[in-house]
């Protein structure tokens, strides 16, 4: 019978069932355990009462979909789109509120790779993403430019740590040497998971408290579940210098397996560190603009 009980999730994964959308036009969150999930995030942002930048986006991009995955229901699971990320609902059948029940994919590495996953261990050869993964579009780097140096985080020597990242990555793909920041504290590279090196400025904002919205009330917590929301490193922290909003700056990035992080030291405070627009650009990559 329990089996049996938690069908009930399946019954309205194609249900519209809206909470707080940004606009009129904006699609509705397509089922209840993901606008639990994006309104523990997102709806102080959406309500103007926390200063932070969005986790997932203003609203959804998309009605609820569903897309091939071989141990899914049906070879088949659920997922919708954010400016920021993808929600997935690979088994309905566990408990829709146990942490895991709805989780976001692997996108940068997928965009990297052109490894598309349709099963847990099965994938679709495509070409990387010719996407721009920071700052404004059609320029240099693109998910496939960042192809050689994913999984290449940087086993880290005791002698970097607490040292800046100064690595600065050329249109040519060759690493030369950008201290403009090397006194900035952000910049230091610190021990993440895993061992992992990871900019101070990624490692605070991955564990920084702030008001939430949990069980129907606002709440002090920590933000991030790091593992869930981000995922390990991996790329090692670069330079880079883009445009953003059309004027050029020099912008920090590393990413990681579920997100894109930048630091942009022109920002205001609250928004040095921004996530970046993977599940807008996985979709582009995946279905076309």
């Amino acid at each position: 019978m329990r089996r049996i009980v938690f069908l009930v999730p399946l019954l309205i994964i194609t249900m519209l069932t809206a909470a707080m959308p940004a606009s009129a036009s904006a699609p509705p969150f397509g089922n209840d355990a993901f606008r639990r999930v994006w309104e523990r995030q997102d709806r102080p942002v959406a309500e103007q009462i926390s200063g932070r930048s969005w986790t997932w986006g203003p609203a959804p991009n998309t009605p609820a979909m569903r897309e091939p995955l071989v141990e899914g229901y049906e070879g088949m699971r659920v997922v919708q789109y954010f400016d920021k990320s993808r929600m997935e609902i690979n088994d309905p059948t566990v408990n829709p509120f146990s942490p895991w029940y709805v989780t976001n994919g692997l996108l940068p590495i997928e965009m990297m790779t052109g490894r598309m996953q349709v099963g847990y261990n099965l994938f679709e050869w495509r070409l990387p993403a010719r996407i721009t993964a920071i700052g404004d579009p059609d320029q240099f780097p693109t998910y496939a430019d960042l192809l050689r140096f994913y999984q290449n985080p940087g086993a880290v020597n005791p002698n970097d740590l607490n040292r800046p990242a100064t690595g600065f990555i050329n249109p040519d793909g060759s690493i030369t040497g950008f201290n403009d920041y090397a006194n900035d504290p952000a910049t230091m590279l610190v021990l993440g998971p895993n061992n992992h090196g990871i900019a101070r400025a990624f490692l605070d904002f991955m564990n920084q408290s702030g008001l939430v919205y949990e069980n129907g009330r606002y709440v002090v917590a920590q933000v991030y579940d790091p593992l869930y929301v981000f995922g390990l490193p991996v790329t090692g922290a670069y330079w880079v210098k883009v445009k953003v909003g059309g004027v050029e700056r020099p912008i920090l990035f590393q990413v990681f397996e579920r997100r894109v992080l930048t630091y942009n030291p022109a920002n205001p405070p609250a928004f040095h560190v921004e996530m970046g627009n993977v599940g807008q650009h996985y979709y582009w990559w995946r279905y076309g603009r």
